[in-house]
């Protein structure tokens, strides 16, 4: 790589700070960029220092301070002291400033849809911040074509400022491990997740589920959100919760479980669906936002995704267990698609048209 190569340099701090799937994004983007050819660009990623324990609202105030420090302050000024020819912020928002042209992704703008489930002072940040972000980028990336639908109609981007690159996904290769009577849901416990209504949907089923096949336990993977203390207290012993997980062990989980459940009510892209097809595991999903378009006609639909409609919808799927197995096996096929090097070169095409239009 020649030394006098334009620089991308890339702003991986949430990879750091959090463990959610935008995390487990950037880094899995950093993986696959190294792993393909980009000559004629030098590549780096920068982390930032670590954050502060969370510890209750001065922690988190704290960790807000830094954050932004981080993004406005100290990103620009590494920008500057290393000539750097773009920016790329990869998760919804990018400095204020910065010398050189920036890139931002879009992950989602559940914030504008639904505005009900967030406080008023994060709406107001988050739509602030991800405007200007957008309307100043030289482009944007949109996890999926639904996204790119929201930036356009609900912040004013247009079509041909907007680039279309899906979230990479590993393709581990076909399991010959028996899938085992439980159906898994990941993520964090917040209110557009609906993890409530699929705890108590999935115990109506449980309950009222024949003995033959086995019914499913409901084993949980995530942490954090607003709904977490209520939904350990509506877990009945039908119902595991096991906090975070690391990727070996979630990977484990989607070779073994019968099913995927996601109910949420709007995803930008939904990188548990993804996952959990490349691991050839059928996937039980609502009907909503880039669900739809990620899952195609391979997802069972979930269309009503209060605990009644949950309860059916399981009891549904989980009565037909060979016809699950074909359609993980078509799930895979699917999302072959999605995989990191298609994921790595296409956001390295971005990055060179946003250089090559600088010039």
């Amino acid at each position: 790589m020649a030394d006098g190569a334009p620089l991308v340099l890339v702003d991986g701090r949430v990879a750091r700070r959090r463990r959610t799937g935008v995390a487990r994004h950037v880094r899995g983007l950093e993986r696959a960029i190294a792993a393909v050819p980009h000559d004629g660009l030098r590549v780096t990623f920068r982390y930032g220092p670590p954050g502060v324990p969370r510890r209750g609202a001065l922690t988190t105030a704290a960790n807000l301070i830094l954050d932004s420090l981080w993004l406005h302050v100290w990103v620009p000024a590494m920008a500057t002291a290393r000539r750097a020819a773009l920016v790329h912020a990869p998760v919804n928002w990018a400095p204020l400033w910065s010398p050189c042209p920036t890139v931002v992704t879009i992950h989602d703008l559940a914030w504008e849809r639904m505005p009900e489930a967030f406080p008023r002072a994060f709406r107001a940040w988050a739509r602030l911040l991800a405007r200007r972000s957008v309307r100043r980028a030289r482009l944007v990336i949109a996890v999926s074509h639904a996204t790119a639908l929201d930036v356009g109609a609900l912040y004013g981007v247009p079509a041909e400022r907007i680039r279309v690159v899906p979230n990479g996904v590993d393709l581990p290769p076909p399991s010959v491990i028996p899938r085992e009577p439980f159906v898994l849901s990941v993520g964090e416990f917040e209110p557009r997740k609906r993890v409530l209504e699929l705890i108590e949907g999935h115990r109506a089923y449980y309950r009222a589920a024949p003995p033959d096949p086995p019914p499913c336990r409901l084993v949980i993977a995530g942490a954090g959100g607003s709904q977490e203390a209520a939904a350990r207290a509506a877990a009945g012993p039908e119902c595991e919760l096991l906090g975070f997980v690391d990727d070996e062990r979630l990977r484990d989980l989607y070779r073994r479980a019968t099913l995927l459940v996601y109910p949420s009510a709007y995803e930008g892209f939904g990188l548990p669906v993804a996952e959990a097809m490349a691991a050839g595991c059928p996937v039980l999903v609502a009907r909503n936002s880039a669900l739809v378009e990620l899952g195609g006609d391979v997802a069972l639909p979930l269309d009503d995704a209060t605990p009644a409609g949950v309860a059916a919808a399981l009891t549904r799927a989980l009565a037909d267990r060979e016809g699950l197995a074909r359609r993980g096996a078509a799930g895979r096929a699917e999302v072959e698609r999605l995989s990191w090097p298609r994921a790595a070169a296409a956001t390295l095409a971005v990055w060179a048209e946003a250089i090559g239009a600088r010039r």
